[in-house]
């Protein structure tokens, strides 16, 4: 079977797109399926095309046993709502125009956010006359608006109109919650098309969390103090003033660790600066490998997401590595999240933007041995019954379906 997958962002960005999707080609490929993934060239979340990339309208490469097209964009590094969308439509663009002279696939499978991936891959399947499934990873452009990042009453329902469109378009759908499931299904003349891929973790997160890591090795002070890390996006879905502020109340012997980049970092760095030096400690994003080794070396992990009602229905994907790695997690979010966790054990919950209740939860931790082998023991079962490669054999079930 020859796949054509369309993705805005993918490896090397760190993103949560790119580890969906990338897991999903490999997969693919693993079978003998024939796959090619069309992307823009790599420039999150800078917005500045990166070295090897530039100066060409498309770049092509070979990873883990499928190839990928890089194509280029409309990239800045002020992310306003125009540039957004310029970014979003000249990746569309030169996706659907490089998708409709390929050789053609069997089937098409485009991931979203942003919505114009999937009007490329609407375009492509109906040139080459083929099916197409369109998965969703957030319902857009609910939560943009949700956020502040979409405001313009008649782009909203320019967008609503789209999504609306490729709802109807798509062969299939896959989304990766069943609140997210039973909300697109509420809206189609055949609810049945809609199907849950979750997000999850892979063998290499698994295997981190048997590895033994020094702070050192790292760069890490080794000072006894008792070290919680967030690792992902810095953005406004995150609600991680609240760690900022449970950091404050926690004073000496704990050191908050943020890895990672995005529109929210200025905002904390100026939170963090009247606390004492070394209490925060920002640092910028790595790849995956060196991500897990940071948070093998902490003493627990947070995975926050925003009081916004909107976010209810998400489940972060950084929630099964983190669970993946062997050590206690802290989940500070509300809804799916909190559901999937209670019935498992596998998080200590606190209210979402609680900083109080946050502190707390570290604190207890710091204090209870016990307590954190139990929860790293049931996060680890938990992020083992959500590997990635299961999810990739459900989705070339759903397209050998299909086709």
């Amino acid at each position: 079977m020859r796949v054509l997958i369309f993705s805005q962002h993918f490896t090397p960005e760190i993103t949560a797109a790119r580890a969906r999707v990338h897991a999903f080609a490999k997969g693919l490929a693993a079978r003998g399926d024939d796959v090619e993934v069309i992307c823009e060239v790599p420039n999150h979340p800078e917005g500045v095309v990166r070295e090897g990339y530039r100066g060409r309208p498309s770049v092509q490469k070979e990873l883990d046993g499928f190839s990928v097209r890089y194509v280029w964009v409309k990239t800045s590094p002020h992310k306003t709502t125009g540039n957004r969308l310029l970014l979003y439509g000249t990746y569309a663009a030169m996706a659907a125009t490089i998708g409709c002279a390929a050789r053609r696939p069997d089937v098409i499978f485009a991931s979203s956010p942003p919505l114009p991936v999937g009007s490329a891959a609407a375009i492509v399947a109906a040139r080459h006359r083929v099916p197409w499934v369109f998965d969703v990873r957030d319902l857009w452009p609910e939560v943009a608006v949700a956020l502040g990042e979409l405001s313009n009453p008649r782009l909203i329902r320019l967008a609503e109109r789209l999504e609306r469109r490729l709802y109807a378009s798509a062969t299939a759908i896959t989304t990766v919650t069943e609140p997210f499931r039973a909300t697109i299904a509420a809206g189609l003349p055949d609810p049945g098309k809609v199907s849950v891929i979750p997000n999850g973790t892979t063998r290499m997160w698994l295997e981190a969390g048997e590895a033994e890591v020094t702070r050192s090795e790292l760069g890490l002070t080794e000072d006894g103090a008792f070290l919680w890390t967030y690792a992902g996006n810095v953005g406004l879905a995150q609600g991680l003033e609240a760690a900022i502020e449970a950091a404050a109340a926690l004073g000496d012997g704990y050191r908050l660790l943020i890895l990672g980049q995005g529109p929210a970092l200025a905002a904390l760095r100026e939170r963090a600066a009247g606390l004492p030096p070394g209490q925060v400690v920002f640092q910028p994003p790595v790849e995956p490998e060196l991500a897990a080794r940071y948070l093998r070396a902490s003493d627990a992990l947070l995975v926050p997401l925003d009081s916004r009602p909107a976010l209810r229905d998400f489940v972060p994907s950084k929630l099964f590595d983190c669970c993946a790695v062997g050590r206690p997690v802290i989940l500070a979010a509300d809804g799916e999240a909190r559901r999937l966790t209670d019935a498992t054990g596998a998080a200590l919950p606190v209210p979402s933007g609680d900083g109080a209740a946050l502190a707390g939860a570290v604190s207890s931790l710091r204090a209870d041995s016990a307590l954190r082998e139990r929860l790293a023991v049931a996060g680890r079962d938990f992020a083992r019954q959500y590997e990635r490669e299961r999810h990739a054999e459900r989705l070339a079930a759903l397209l050998d379906s299909i086709v």
